[in-house]
């Protein structure tokens, strides 16, 4: 996609690579349609110093000089064990070869006021992408209230109506730190949400696997890292889909193809009270349901394969240009 910089939307990616991210991260910078102001991370895969370091590591290896910033090293009340079983301890373990070590440092200061600070310079201009727990912004939010009316809009992988990953109701972003999550859904934030509803759905198959690992012969440690997530994905070991699903792509494939989903406004709530269902998401689709409460963009459908296409080209490219470094 040839677009020029006068027209790129402005984005800060709010992460904690992750596998999933690694995909999206590079979706947004080979895809040519946006200017990156920021990566921020967060806890969620892994531990912040580990979620920081990955982030760096993607931001440099793709040629990029977009600046990478730490940010909450716990959600705000909840605390669990970090899922190593599908991301490894490091949040992006490789099954060979890994990213070179990036040749730069962490920027100074925190992710939530870095936040604030670059919203409130370019008001109505940032879209905050978020691909794990809402942390970060929830952060921001508290140091600046006004924060949702100056963002472009939220897009956010998270959440999910018909169910969850880990537990039966609840979707890891948004119960890694649902406390987070509901401040900011309830800060009015214009938002559209890309659950499991889709996302589990946005998988890749052995053909698109096939051609990610033949772009690079020899050592290529994208689909090293790719390959990894590959292994331990619970749906290709149940026979429910052929290849791993890539959820944080999601949010990036939308904005640069809208149609490629389809998005219903409803009232979403995030259940806090402990219990079978923390963390989970509730949307409310009666169509008796009083009007005036706040909605927010749900993603309730995909095209498989054309995101699929999308993301399957972008992390070729990212093959290529890691391989040229």
């Amino acid at each position: 996609m040839n677009t020029s910089p006068t027209t790129r939307r402005r984005l800060i990616i709010d992460c904690d690579p992750g596998h999933d991210d690694f995909a999206a991260i590079a979706l947004a910078v080979t895809s040519g349609a946006f200017e990156i102001e920021a990566i921020t991370a967060v806890c969620g895969n892994a531990p912040l110093d580990c979620t920081s370091a990955n982030a760096l590591a993607i931001a440099d290896a793709l040629g990029t000089s977009i600046p990478v910033y730490a940010g909450a090293v716990a959600p705000l009340l909840h605390r669990y064990e970090f899922p190593a079983a599908f991301h490894g301890v490091t949040g992006l373990d490789s099954a060979g070869a890994t990213l070179p070590p990036p040749r730069r440092a962490l920027a100074p200061g925190h992710a939530a006021e870095e936040i604030v600070r670059r919203v409130n310079a370019a008001p109505g201009e940032i879209t905050l992408v978020v691909l794990g727990p809402m942390t970060n912004l929830a952060l921001a939010i508290a140091l600046d209230p006004e924060l949702p009316g100056k963002a472009r809009e939220l897009v956010f992988m998270g959440g999910g109506i018909v169910g969850g990953n880990v537990t039966p109701r609840a979707e890891f972003n948004l119960w890694a730190d649902p406390e987070a999550a509901a401040m900011v859904l309830r800060s009015g934030i214009k938002a559209t949400m890309f659950g499991l509803d889709v996302t589990n759905d946005a998988w890749i198959d052995r053909d698109d696997l096939a051609r990610l690992r033949a772009a690079v012969p020899g050592a290529n440690p994208v689909a090293d890292i790719i390959q990894y997530y590959t292994e331990r994905s619970g749906d290709i070991a149940a026979g429910r889909v052929p290849g791993p699903a890539l959820h944080d792509t999601c949010p990036l494939a939308w904005l640069i193809d809208p149609t490629l989903f389809t998005i219903e406004q409803l009232p979403v709530t995030v259940d806090t009270v402990p219990g079978p269902h923390y963390g989970a998401t509730d949307a409310d689709r009666r169509s008796w349901v009083p009007e005036g409460g706040a909605r927010i963009g749900v993603a309730l459908g995909l095209d498989r394969p054309g995101v699929a296409r999308l993301v399957t080209d972008a992390l070729v490219d990212a093959a290529r240009r890691i391989a040229q470094r």
